[in-house]
């Protein structure tokens, strides 16, 4: 078995059980966040944060385009013996939790050169569609409500695209500390967070 890795499934389930959960943290308080900066009856219009998510996951996508790693996620990277991701929880969230700065230059060269043309498109289609949830916002509430709707409505955005970048990483590492335990535990923590309570607005 040389030149792979194989991990001690107690430790190593343990390890990413913990990161799973701070991520799960991670949405629930964005979704926290959002409630309380929307209007109070946001919720009577799910458009609007819908249309924040999935612009979200659009420029999710643009910034996983300019990862500098990219290749780090590749089947051979994963499992070599040297593999990247074969570091502690620790380091995992210290590196990976948010964007690093060279990705964030990465995706604005992507956005600004438009190269590769279809990533570019996407983000492009993102930045429509966050910047519609906000405008309806502000013509659905007037004054200060208003302003606090596309406030909400580019937060989410925002907060999407960066989980988006998290779990990427989260699944990259996860694969390679849980092997066979990483999509049991993915589906607990889907099943959880579809059942989790609404968070209301204030």
């Amino acid at each position: 078995m040389h030149g792979l890795i194989l991990p001690d499934p107690l430790t190593d389930s343990l390890a990413a059980l913990l990161v799973f959960t701070l991520t799960y943290a991670q949405i629930r308080i964005g979704l926290l966040l959002y409630g309380m900066v929307a209007p109070a009856d946001a919720e009577a219009v799910p458009l609007l944060h819908v249309t924040a998510i999935v612009a979200g996951l659009m420029l999710g996508l643009l910034l996983l385009a300019g990862l500098p790693h990219a290749a780090d996620f590749l089947p051979s990277r994963l499992y070599a013996a040297d593999s990247p991701w074969a570091i502690s929880v620790l380091e995992f969230v210290y590196r990976f939790t948010l964007p690093s700065g060279k990705t964030l230059d990465n995706a604005g060269l992507i956005f600004v050169s438009a190269n590769p043309l279809w990533i570019a498109t996407i983000s492009y289609i993102g930045v429509v569609l966050a910047s519609f949830a906000a405008l309806q916002a502000v013509l659905l509430w007037k004054g200060m409500p208003g302003i606090r709707g596309a406030l909400a409505a580019l937060f989410m955005t925002g907060w999407t695209a960066l989980v988006v970048h998290h779990l990427a990483h989260l699944v990259a590492w996860s694969a390679t500390q849980l092997n066979f335990w990483l999509f049991p535990l993915i589906l607990v923590l889907w099943q959880r967070m579809r059942y989790a309570p609404t968070v209301r607005s204030h």
